[in-house]
């Protein structure tokens, strides 16, 4: 989806040359990718090999957050937990670069540590907003109580908010300073080759997929989920936040790494922390 959204909206071709319109060109990727030889930089400290498969864990135990249509608000404690894993998936670009034992994947990682780390307080913040709102700490409360559709049409700019820091947590342009090609290469992950990047990029995608998955259930969210035409309303509001991230790719600079700090902690940060206290003030009332 990715590959062809970029190329059509870069008038280019893109891949169009295996099966039918280019559909199977992921799946050739994958095979040759974990076909070829693995190589271990010699001077790579042990946990080299391991960090793929923490980052792959991590992607899944995230999505333990949605697993059926049994589970209920009042015994679940899902925000927590998602803030538990997304805080956790910071550590694999540090242990990567570490691991790596390389400049250029060093200099990746601890970018994207400090990174992780400052859009991360952002984002908690966000959430105990939708807490406050929502009254539960579960993301199936807002569709239980049918408060998320019309917070998400009210809060506009607080969604926006939101994404620009998924768009930071995920490490996607234009915040992708931890894999800027430029100027480190490809980040903390330029040791990785064969299998170890496969996986690398396949929890990197997964992590994507949840967030956009998180930003439905908590702004989005119709109170009928669970009927027919609410499961294939929120298939296609997962689908048009992917495109979201594709959009931006394919529209916006990358940025210089002190303007991404510094619209951390003098825009976005203020914003949420004024939102929190007119919404707390607000209750009180």
């Amino acid at each position: 989806m990715e590959r062809k959204c970029l190329s059509s909206l870069g008038i280019r071709l893109g891949p169009n040359k295996v099966s039918v319109g280019g559909i199977l060109q992921p799946v050739t990727d994958g095979m040759k990718l974990f076909v070829k030889e693995f190589a271990i930089p010699a001077n790579a400290a042990k946990i080299f090999l391991v960090v793929p498969s923490i980052s792959l864990l991590l992607c899944f135990v995230g999505w333990q957050l949605f697993p059926s249509s049994g589970f209920s608000a009042s015994g679940s404690n899902d925000i927590l937990f998602f803030l538990v894993v997304t805080s956790l998936n910071a550590h694999v670009a540090i242990m990567s670069g570490w691991a790596s034992n390389s400049k250029y994947a060093r200099v990746g990682s601890v970018r994207g540590f400090a990174q992780v780390i400052s859009y991360e307080i952002c984002l908690s913040i966000t959430l105990v907003i939708v807490i406050f709102l929502s009254g539960g700490v579960s993301f199936f409360s807002s569709s239980e109580n049918g408060w998320s559709l019309w917070w998400g049409l009210a809060w506009l700019p607080i969604i926006l908010s939101w994404m620009t820091i998924c768009l930071a947590e995920t490490n996607r342009a234009p915040f992708d300073m931890v894999e800027a090609e430029s100027e480190l290469v490809s980040g903390f992950n330029v040791e990785y080759s064969a299998g170890g990047f496969a996986v690398l990029f396949i929890a990197e995608y997964g992590m994507i997929m949840l967030m956009c998955t998180v930003t439905t259930w908590s702004f989005l969210q119709n109170p009928k989920v669970w009927a027919v035409s609410g499961v294939v309303w929120m298939f296609l509001k997962i689908g048009a936040l992917m495109f979201f991230f594709i959009w931006v790719r394919a529209s916006l600079p990358r940025l210089r790494y002190d303007l991404l700090m510094l619209m951390c902690w003098v825009s976005l940060l203020p914003a949420v922390l004024g939102v929190y206290g007119f919404i707390t003030y607000a209750m009180k009332m």
